[in-house]
């Protein structure tokens, strides 16, 4: 009778109890009634304990399923009722459970998100405690202590500015908005606060969007540097150029000497102008992409040997040594001839120019790993070393007064060149002693 039904269990049980009874009592009399009577009574307790015992079986499964094991399931076993129970019950969990794991993994993905977004965001409610607050967020602003839901807004910043963007934001009710100028790390933060009540309460958050503008900043301050020593470097030679003009115009046309003279200082600073442009253009393009490499397998000591033999001559002349110093067998490298013949030249015409007469200007090369280095080492004047961090930069003279011909280009270009072929370059020097640079250039595969 385990599936039957128990209205009709309890039935038929009642009626063979009362057939029991009344049996006993026609066949034994008042001794048979006793006795059936007892019979049937231990017959129901028996019933009952056996009945108790499946519905305590069967809270125990639901307690089981719903608070320590989500995976069990009723078992839809016992009288009808009871099975039609626990199917009821199952269904119920599994859908149950399903809407919990789909609330999960939404919640997964979206905490995913909010952990690997690069702009900050914090919620924060009327009495400054955190209730939501990411990566990203604890990284801009510099948190010294992981930062945790519950946690006071000062846990995560002192800052001034933040904090009285999110207190204007709640107490206005209002959108707010500044930027931050971070002490620290020289960094600069845009802050959005903007506030929402809690649905279930009177209470009033902010959601605090920060945004990093410290490479927005720097570019822009590049972009003005930029443009401004453009002119500068422009205007140089266009003075130049318009005072020999003027005089020419005024007294020195009749004036042979002086004519071939000025003459000779509107070319050079044409000239002058010209290379600046075609070095901006060029440094343009590398820093674009666009400027495309013509690349061949070479040996390093095409490289070097082409580099020793342009500048003998003003080596000659300036009464310096020039060395090489070449590793044997070195592997081939996959290089812009042309492109790289400039970094040599750029490096070389540097050292000749800092380097005194009588001085020594050194090229070597040697493998390491699976990358050719090249060095060109001088015994000049040496880079101060404030400067040093910087002769890589655009338009960077290590001279203030700009005195010494020259760009300030040609480093920058030589840089994005070795960069645009997988390598990379470096800078050391000792004041009075010399400099030396080293680029490496990737072994051709």
């Amino acid at each position: 009778m385990g599936s039957f039904s128990l209205r009709w269990r309890i039935l038929i049980e009642t009626i063979a109890l009362i057939a029991t009874v009344a049996t006993g009592t026609l066949l034994w009399g008042p001794t048979g009634t006793i006795a059936a009577g007892v019979l049937a009574t231990i017959i129901v307790l028996f019933r009952s304990l056996g009945l108790i015992r499946e519905f305590s079986d069967l809270t125990e499964d639901v307690v089981r399923m719903t608070s320590i094991d989500r995976t069990h399931r009723l078992n839809p076993a016992g009288p009808a009722e009871l099975a039609r129970l626990a199917r009821a019950v199952n269904r119920l969990v599994d859908r149950v459970g399903a809407d919990i794991a789909k609330e999960e993994s939404e919640r997964f993905r979206l905490s995913s998100i909010f952990n690997s977004m690069k702009d900050g965001v914090v919620v924060v409610d009327d009495q400054g405690i955190i209730e939501s607050v990411n990566p990203a967020a604890g990284e801009m602003l510099g948190a010294v202590v992981p930062v945790e839901p519950g946690m006071q807004l000062t846990s995560l910043t002192n800052h001034p500015d933040v904090i009285g963007v999110v207190t204007s934001a709640i107490q206005s009710g209002n959108p707010e908005s500044t930027e931050i100028e971070l002490f620290d790390n020289q960094g600069t933060l845009a802050a959005l606060a903007t506030p929402f009540p809690r649905p279930d309460t009177k209470m009033v958050r902010a959601l605090l969007l920060l945004t990093d503008l410290t490479g927005v900043r720097r570019l822009d301050t590049t972009r003005r540097e930029f443009v401004s020593n453009a002119s500068h470097e422009l205007r140089t030679p266009l003075s130049g150029i318009r005072a020999s003009a003027e005089t020419l115009q005024l007294s020195g046309i009749d004036d042979m000497a002086g004519r071939k003279q000025f003459l000779e200082m509107i070319l050079e600073d044409v000239n002058r102008m010209d290379k600046l442009i075609t070095e901006m253009l060029e440094l343009s393009r590398l820093e674009s992409g666009e400027s495309q490499l013509d690349l061949q397998d070479v040996a390093p000591s095409v490289l070097t040997d082409a580099a020793v033999l342009q500048f003998s001559t003003i080596i000659e002349q300036s009464d310096l040594t020039l060395e090489s110093s070449i590793y044997p067998d070195l592997p081939v490298v996959r290089v812009d001839v042309e492109k790289m013949s400039h970094v040599f030249a750029n490096l070389i015409s540097n050292a000749i120019k800092w380097t005194p007469p009588g001085g020594t200007i050194t090229i070597k090369t040697w493998l390491d790993e699976k990358s050719v280095h090249f060095s060109v080492a001088d015994t000049g004047q040496g880079i101060d070393p404030e400067h040093l961090p910087h002769v890589f930069e655009r338009f960077f003279k290590t001279d203030s007064a700009r005195s010494q011909p020259g760009t300030g280009l040609g480093l920058s270009i030589a840089r994005h060149v070795i960069e645009a072929h997988g390598g990379g370059i470096s800078a050391a020097s000792d004041l009075g002693i010399g400099s030396k640079f080293v680029f490496r250039i990737p072994v051709a595969e």
